[in-house]
């Protein structure tokens, strides 16, 4: 299995950046996770649309969901215009909140699915697992496995203590590493810190660790000491990568 990081930004992207998006492979399956703004033009640099067995959103806040909205422009010229099978795109996304989730019924060109917590599904060669985390609007933690290897994605989420055996054993988690700990100014702030992250990933024994949804303005040399503080082995993500789990 292989993940390939098409954008790790958020709320917003640097210059030349693009908001979380990421692109898992196994065998032949490739499955969109998350598609916020920028990610639609680095994921046909890849691979074709069509390419796709599904998408995957963890939460419909825009930097994780925005160029969902553009693919289903893309999607009906290119049905209309005979350019491809007019079958609808599988997509599985939080059915709240609901007027978010409303605006992804257009012209039946996704097939849209709501996650459910403790939610199961095979997606081709790769099998998902969610489990709800913590956040201002209902979002979903991701486990893939492929094969023997699993990957273990946060999403958006402030601490729980679901986390930890969430990603316990996992070859790779992907996390929210969305503040430096100076940063956080109550206890239910929406996003991890790195601090955090790196406690978790420690505490979790995962065999590696990246640093994703990344504060544009921040120094990633500070949310990397404070990763390592309790892990070492971090490492923030960079766009356009590809990473062996």
């Amino acid at each position: 299995m292989k993940v390939t990081v098409l954008g790790k930004y958020g709320p917003f992207p640097a210059a030349s950046g693009a908001c979380s998006g990421y692109l898992v492979q196994d065998g032949n399956t490739k499955v969109l996770v998350d598609c916020g703004n920028g990610v639609l033009s680095r994921l046909q640099q890849i691979c074709s649309i069509d390419e796709l067995k599904a998408i995957v959103v963890s939460h419909l806040h825009s930097d994780h969901a925005s160029d969902m909205l553009v693919l289903r422009y893309a999607l009906d010229i290119l049905n209309a215009r005979g350019l491809r099978e007019p079958k609808p795109l599988p997509v599985y996304v939080p059915e709240n909140p609901k007027d978010e989730y409303d605006r992804l019924l257009f012209k039946n060109v996704f097939e849209v699915h709501p996650i459910q917590d403790g939610m199961q599904l095979q997606i081709g060669d790769l099998s998902f697992y969610f489990q709800e985390m913590t956040h201002p609007v209902q979002s979903f933690g991701i486990k893939i496995t492929g094969g023997n290897k699993t990957l273990v994605y946060t999403g958006d989420t402030n601490y729980n203590e679901k986390i930890e055996s969430f990603a316990s054993g996992a070859d790779l988690f992907i996390a929210d590493a969305g503040l430096l700990d100076k940063d956080k100014t109550s206890s239910n702030v929406p996003h991890l810190t790195a601090r955090e992250v790196g406690l978790i990933a420690a505490k979790a024994n995962v065999k590696q660790l990246m640093l994703t949804h990344i504060w544009p303005w921040y120094d990633e040399n500070e949310i990397l000491a404070e990763a390592k503080e309790s892990y070492s082995g971090a490492f923030i993500a960079q766009e356009m990568k590809e990473y062996s789990v």
